[in-house]
């Protein structure tokens, strides 16, 4: 009976650490549903990442500054970048807000799209890293480093 209440303790506790999934930074604010794709635009294909921001501060902890990096692992460098500052205040505690950073470059149609003989994002291997830093914290913290990036395409809505 003992053996099978630790059991039931520790598949209880497992589940708990899945369900809060997310990035937490210092009792201020959490990072959850992290979604990176491709927005397919006139001349090429843009690199995005979305996620939530939820404020779980009690105060106003002044603003937050997410940077988007997209690395090309073929050539070793950084791609495309971006960002986005978000001050917490406009975000109610207990309350979330989606945000979106799209990269400032774009990789071609044939890249993005493939064609009949060859698949799509074939040729060009990308990683996604994703940094938060708070007002009083500049160290930063990585939310992704490094994950690879999804070949999931998304027509842009007008």
């Amino acid at each position: 009976m003992r053996m099978m209440l630790a059991t039931l303790t520790t598949v209880g506790l497992a589940t708990a650490a899945v369900a809060q999934s997310g990035t937490l930074f210092g009792g201020k604010a959490a990072v959850s549903d992290v979604k990176t794709y491709w927005s397919e635009k006139r001349d090429g294909c843009q690199p995005m990442i979305s996620f939530l921001l939820k404020n779980i501060s009690a105060k106003d902890t002044g603003p937050m500054k997410f940077r988007l990096e997209v690395v090309d692992k073929d050539k070793g460098s950084v791609f495309a970048r971006g960002s986005v500052v978000v001050l917490l205040s406009d975000v109610p505690p207990g309350h979330a807000k989606a945000l979106t950073i799209g990269g400032d470059h774009v990789i071609t149609p044939h890249d993005c799209l493939g064609d009949m003989h060859e698949a799509a994002f074939s040729t060009i291997h990308f990683a996604v890293r994703l940094t938060a830093t708070a007002s009083d914290d500049p160290a930063g913290i990585d939310v992704l480093k490094d994950e690879p990036m999804k070949d999931e395409l998304i027509q842009p809505h007008d």
